[in-house]
């Protein structure tokens, strides 16, 4: 069964079971992640030089992380390139994954049509207050779970009143936009309907000269977006061992000179180390 194909459906179609066993070929990795990866451009620059060198095919999915992990519990891909600490150290915790290694990272931004307060939190609170229409990705990817916290620290700080329902834990209000989908989408929705949303840095200069949109940086530790190789419990292989050989060496240079409109989109880990 053609496994893009298959790939192609799965936003369709429950995630549980959606894929054949995996076989043992070493001549083809399958590997899940994260939208963000994709849609920044550098996913498919650092897949294209890895075939060069190597007599291995990629295929991939670009999802949420959340359906990422989904795709790792029931072992239908061999590895995960994912961007949520939190789900990433649960996950391995439970026996799904066996490794965790830090390849890149950049910082979460917020894009609005509107000019924003300096500081992370007063955004956020103007946000609310004002009702300023917001685009929330809704999908449980490391970008929706980055968000969540940001709601659960302007509830300590400032006292928003948030609710939890399927959409995650967020604001009330017809102004809080949830939408199930990837950050190229997300960015799109709010370029159109002149609304605010939080993306990664790479996907954002990827879409800079595509939406009206200005983009808001801020120096706070919530922001930081690290992201990990994780190899699936049972299914190390050639394949994934060589391209997280690859993603940690000639990978490296790769990820810190790709920029976009001449601004770096991620940069690489002074010490690649492995947590568990």
């Amino acid at each position: 069964m053609d496994f893009k194909v298959l790939f192609a459906t799965l936003l369709l179609i429950p995630l549980s079971g959606c894929f054949a066993p995996l076989d043992d070929d070493t001549s083809t990795l399958r590997l899940a992640t994260t939208t963000s990866m994709r849609d920044s451009g550098l996913l498919d620059l650092l897949i294209t030089d890895f075939e060069r060198i190597h007599e291995i095919q990629i295929e991939y999915v670009a999802v949420g992380t959340g359906a990422a992990l989904e795709l790792g519990e029931n072992k239908d891909v061999d590895a995960l390139i994912v961007h949520s600490p939190e789900q990433e150290a649960t996950f391995i915790e439970q026996g799904y994954g066996i490794e965790r290694t830090l390849l890149a990272w950049n910082s979460f931004v917020l894009l609005s049509p509107i000019s924003l307060p300096e500081q992370l939190d007063d955004a956020f609170f103007e946000i609310q207050e004002q009702e300023h229409c917001f685009i929330s990705r809704g999908d449980f990817s490391g970008t929706h779970e980055k968000e969540q916290d940001i709601w659960r620290q302007l509830n300590q700080s400032h006292g928003v009143v948030l609710t939890s329902d399927s959409n995650g834990i967020h604001p009330s209000g017809d102004w809080y936009r949830s939408i199930g989908q990837g950050m190229g989408a997300a960015i799109n929705m709010a370029h159109e309907k002149n609304c605010i949303t939080l993306s990664d840095r790479g996907t954002a200069l990827h879409y800079q000269d595509k939406v009206t949109l200005d983009r808001f940086e801020y120096e706070d530790d919530v922001l930081y977006n690290p992201y990990s190789f994780i190899f699936i419990t049972d299914r190390p292989s050639v394949a994934s061992t060589t391209f997280l050989d690859y993603l940690t060496n000639q990978g490296q240079d790769l990820i810190a000179n790709y920029t976009i409109g001449g601004q770096p989109a991620f940069f690489v880990p002074t010490d690649s180390s492995t947590t568990q």
